[in-house]
């Protein structure tokens, strides 16, 4: 990854630049949409944001994802502002690339340190606020949680059965979880559970 930072507070320290306001992990997150936003934190996850510039009002960068795609981020007086030359983001969308370079150039989600330990009710990472992951933490899980999360939601569903089933073998936990989830499956499609 090629990174050139340029102005005062660049990257770091404790003033928060326009840019990093304009393009806030939560407020990326509202904006592109929960899948959306997850396939953008998976791209920044794995590298694929190069070749970035950030200055205190703008950055631009690079995204590697099935050929590369220039993004432009602006904080602009009148709000954020985006450009991809994927299809996309060419009709003003707030596409999976932009998010990955936003997230690059803020230091955001998953790709800073947590140490905070915010985590919703339940503990599972996902609680929802209106179709948006929710208020405690963008990501309580891992980043290798957001990258299968990313993965089992693209994967084909053969392969997704297939990738189950063999965890199943090799997991006495998992196998446990599958069949409850498949006993229940079965209850509300039938009425009945299918015996062990």
């Amino acid at each position: 990854m090629i990174i050139s930072v340029s102005g005062e507070n660049g990257h770091g320290g404790d003033a928060v630049t326009p840019l990093e306001a304009a393009f806030e992990e939560r407020a990326c997150a509202q904006r592109a949409g929960t899948d959306v936003f997850i396939e953008g934190v998976n791209l920044a996850l794995l590298g694929r944001v190069e070749q970035l510039r950030i200055r205190p009002t703008n950055a631009s960068g690079t995204v590697d994802d099935d050929g590369p795609h220039e993004v432009r981020l602006e904080a602009a007086d009148d709000g954020p502002r985006t450009g991809c030359t994927c299809p996309e983001g060419a009709t003003g969308s707030f596409c999976r690339h932009a998010v990955a370079v936003a997230l690059v150039a803020t230091g955001s989600a998953g790709l800073a340190e947590d140490d905070e330990d915010d985590e919703d009710d339940d503990g599972d990472g996902d609680e929802e606020n209106g179709g948006i992951i929710g208020e405690s933490s963008l990501f309580t899980d891992d980043p290798v949680h957001a990258a299968m999360r990313v993965f089992l939601s693209r994967a084909p569903r053969a392969e997704l059965v297939e990738t189950l089933l063999d965890a199943a073998d090799d997991s006495e936990a998992v196998a446990d979880a599958l069949w409850e989830a498949t006993v229940a499956w079965h209850g509300r499609q039938h009425g009945t559970a299918p015996s062990p």
